[in-house]
């Protein structure tokens, strides 16, 4: 079993489409549980929406479950609300392999996930390094100072930046068909698609991106 942590302290950094899209992704691969503990429900939402024609995924949207009663899967993937208190975060990195956060262009994503990092780094089972962590680049566009400003961001952090992922309005509209850009058309994602198989080398191989 691999198991995912998806999680940014900011609201909005893109957390359910980076979880969304990675279950629909891995569940080309094997058996997926999508661990939605978001109060907002978003991930369960798209669930909902989802075809029963597209590879199938089991969804839990109980936050108070003890992992540890967790179905068996090939891959849990955990969508986490924003704003974990210190304790209840460290309990999360206590049962993820993999923690993968997602950070937006604005200045408002980039200073609440400096803070959150900082946070990250106060966590003993974090800071051994028994939980690779990996840095999504969000809804970037190369040509505006917002992006630019994220790429300096990161490289000036030194953090391990796994993907890099436009600002696309492909991602809105998989949303709305309980879809992941796996499922989408090629002719559709041919562009998107070489980021995602980065997430999925680093998920599952753990060779790409690990933190130092």
């Amino acid at each position: 079993m691999i198991r995912v942590l998806v999680l940014n302290s900011k609201g909005g950094a893109g957390k359910t489409t980076v979880a969304t899209n990675l279950a629909s992704l891995l569940a080309l691969r094997g058996s997926v549980l999508l661990a939605d503990l978001d109060p907002q429900h978003s991930s369960s939402s798209w669930a909902e929406r989802r075809s029963e024609h597209l590879p199938k995924l089991s969804i839990i949207a109980d936050a108070d479950r003890d992992f540890r009663d967790y179905p068996t899967s090939d891959f849990v993937v955990f969508d986490a609300p924003a704003g974990l208190k210190k304790g209840r975060l460290e309990d999360m990195l206590d049962e993820v392999e993999v923690l993968l956060v997602p950070i937006g262009p604005s200045s408002f994503d980039m200073d609440a996930s400096r803070l959150f990092l900082e946070k990250l780094d106060e966590i003993k089972r974090f800071r051994k390094g028994k939980v690779r962590m990996g840095v999504i680049a969000n809804r970037v566009n190369a040509r505006t100072k917002g992006g630019q400003h994220l790429q300096l961001f990161l490289a000036d952090l030194q953090l391990p930046v796994v993907a890099t992922l436009r600002d696309n309005q492909l991602y809105v509209r998989a949303a709305q068909l309980g879809a992941g850009i796996a499922d989408l058309r090629m002719a559709e994602t041919r562009a998107e698609l070489p980021q995602w198989a980065q997430i999925l080398r680093f998920v599952t191989e753990g060779k790409r991106g690990t933190r130092a």
